[in-house]
């Protein structure tokens, strides 16, 4: 399954066009304008309806998980090529352009003989081994080696399981931001229409509908 992620360039470039696009002082925004504003840059939306200090918390709270996201991406990256190392080193393993599923089963068995043995039982013609090539071949000098590799993919799984969780936080920031902007801004425009926030989520999809309601 495709993963979007959100990286630096993609941050600032947001960030910056926000800066060129929308305007820096808006005096009694609307409750729409303050959710968009804080959609888009957490903290944006109070600071155009009057309310700095909320403004305050929620952009210190967007650069404290985006330093997150970072921190855990240098991670990740790191034990990434630890384990590739050590695979090529203890296994013999060529790492080069290979999918999960192949450094998976590098954990899982002690060699490609014995993989493919295993995928033939099990799945019999419609087996999926790997080919007799060198490009493909492993072979662990222990089993002590295959367990020490297995911890460095855990803990290369964790570091990126982080890095999503951070991403998750970062987008949960986004939403509380822009409903905590259009409050407080409605809060200076009672006669205005309320807002009304729908959300729907399904397995492959997730939908946010904002709509003005009648009073």
């Amino acid at each position: 399954m495709p993963r979007f992620r959100l990286t630096v360039s993609k941050w600032l470039v947001s960030i910056v066009t926000c800066m060129l696009v929308l305007p820096v002082h808006v005096h009694s925004a609307s409750a729409q304008q303050a959710f968009f504003y804080s959609l888009v840059v957490p903290g944006w939306g109070q600071y155009l309806a009057g309310n700095k200090k909320s403004a305050g918390r929620f952009l210190f709270t967007e650069f404290g998980l985006w330093g997150g996201v970072f921190a855990y991406k240098k991670i990740e990256d790191v034990r990434v090529d630890n384990y590739r190392s050590y695979a090529a080193e203890h296994a013999q393993a060529r790492t080069s352009n290979k999918n999960n599923r192949f450094f998976d089963d590098l954990g899982f068995y002690t060699s490609r003989l014995q993989h493919n043995q295993f995928a033939r039982y099990d799945d019999g013609p419609d087996a999926e081994i790997y080919p007799e090539t060198v490009e493909f071949f492993w072979e662990w000098d222990s089993e002590l080696s295959r367990k020490r590799y297995k911890n460095l993919l855990n803990s290369s799984e964790g570091a990126e399981r982080q890095v999503l969780l951070f991403q998750g936080l970062v987008v949960v920031n986004h939403l509380v931001s822009a409903i905590h902007a259009a409050r407080i801004a409605r809060s200076e425009r009672p006669d205005e229409p309320g807002l009304k926030l729908q959300l729907s989520a399904m397995p492959q999809s997730f939908t946010l509908v904002l709509a003005k309601s009648l009073r």
